[in-house]
């Protein structure tokens, strides 16, 4: 029978009839499934092992938890310590700039007892006079020329502040190069070491001369001698000229001499200082120099390494040789220099330090205290043999007190005036011979 075509579309939309699986379809949908559950288990136990991971990376962070916050106690611990030792330091600090300005206050006393009233004026034009000597003229000449060019100069340093001028002129050997063919010539390293102590450098062992002549240069005038106004100056103890070549800023006015024990300095100084005239002296009194021979004489770090019945000697020497009213400065080891080795800031450990703690009850009584040297190192084979010869226990650390001087040195010239060291170490002490 032939089909009817319009059931056709009808037919096409009936559902296909459900075919019941075969044994070997449900064998293949079952080892399908048996593959993904095994599939799922080898997930889960990779996810299991992840978890282990995880689990043991935070015990051990755990771990270094626990022992970065043990560092962080001990480190605390530690801040603690560095607090206080901070603390300690910043009290240190505060002391130390306490005697600073108790240092700076002394220097300032200083200078307006002695820099202070210093008016020097050495020429009717210009800052310098003509000198006598040729290199003294030179460098006057081109100190001369540089105050001429320079304005904010003279203003600074007006004609009757020639002194300050010279001071500035010669403080730093390189901001006026041109001065180098006319300065002074530094001695050899062994002469440095043997008048001034240690390996010091050429630049310091100008400045210091500088320093220490400006305060030399002070108490003459404290005690009412000039320079400038003529008379004859003795420095007594004159090493390898490194205060006296200063004074070469009176020699046209002002003749100049110095003495020392020590034949070789003056054999340099003779050579190389010849503005001034320099003898050699015995090491006990008397010297050559005749009767009332000097307006003035000063002495720098000498009468703090002699004995007290040496010195003694040598002060009545100098007594001798300065005139009736001659003026006499001399620098000592006194009570500020006492205290800065008892306190330990200078010559630690060494034999002075012991003596003056031994000493100090008897320092404190009498005003003088003397540590020999005993014996003396020296970098410089030269100084070592030099000092072969000489008597170690008649050389050493004199400390001598303000009171002694009003006392003993009293016997011999009038006290005009003790000034107390204003670095800690030299007091001056300026005297006057009686008429």
């Amino acid at each position: 029978m032939a089909e009817d075509p319009e059931e056709r579309p009808w037919r096409e939309r009936m559902e296909p009839a459900e075919v019941p699986p075969t044994p070997e379809g449900i064998r293949a949908r079952l080892e399908h499934l048996t593959e993904i559950q095994a599939h799922r288990e080898w997930v889960i136990d990779g996810l299991r092992a992840h978890v282990r991971n995880i689990e043991h990376d935070l015990e051990l962070a755990r771990q270094r938890v626990e022992e970065l916050d043990k560092h962080t106690e001990n480190v605390e611990h530690e801040l603690v310590g560095v607090r206080a030792h901070a603390a300690n330091l910043q009290q240190r600090l505060a002391e130390r700039e306490a005697r600073l300005a108790e240092v700076e206050e002394q220097a300032d006393n200083l200078e307006q007892r002695i820099r202070g009233r210093r008016i020097v004026r050495l020429a009717s034009e210009g800052i310098f006079p003509k000198a006598t000597h040729p290199r003294i003229d030179a460098l006057f000449r081109l100190g001369q020329q540089i105050w001429d060019e320079r304005p904010d100069l003279q203003q600074r340093f007006p004609q009757d502040r020639a002194a300050d001028f010279w001071y500035w002129l010669l403080w730093d050997r390189d901001h006026n190069p041109d001065l180098a063919p006319v300065r002074f010539r530094v001695p050899d390293a062994h002469l440095r070491e043997r008048v001034f102590g240690g390996q010091k450098s050429a630049e310091e062992y100008t400045r210091s001369g500088l320093v220490d002549w400006w305060r030399v240069d002070g108490g003459l005038r404290l005690g009412g001698f000039d320079p400038a106004g003529g008379g004859t100056l003795l420095e007594f103890g004159a090493g390898c000229g490194r205060i006296i070549q200063h004074f070469a800023l009176y020699e046209a006015d002002c003749r100049i001499v110095g003495c020392d024990v020590d034949p070789e300095a003056m054999r340099w100084c003779a050579e190389h200082l010849d503005f001034a005239t320099f003898h050699t002296i015995g090491a006990e009194p008397p010297t050559l120099f005749a009767d009332a021979s000097f307006d003035a004489v000063y002495a720098y770090s000498v009468f703090s390494h002699l004995s007290e019945p040496l010195h003694l000697a040598w002060l009545a020497e100098l007594r001798r040789i300065t005139r009736p009213g001659g003026v006499v400065v001399l620098t000592v080891h006194g009570r500020h220099v006492v205290e800065a080795i008892v306190g330990g800031r200078a010559l630690a450990g060494t034999r002075t330090a012991a003596g003056i703690r031994a000493l100090r009850p008897a320092l404190e009584s009498e005003g003088f205290a003397f540590v020999p040297y005993g014996e003396l190192t020296f970098a410089h084979g030269a100084n070592t043999s030099f000092f072969q010869t000489w008597d170690l226990e008649l050389y050493g650390d004199a400390f001598i007190l303000e009171s002694y001087v009003r006392r003993r040195w009293a016997e011999f010239f009038d006290v005009v005036a003790h000034v107390e060291a204003p670095e800690e170490w030299q007091d001056y002490v300026v005297l006057r011979r009686r008429s």
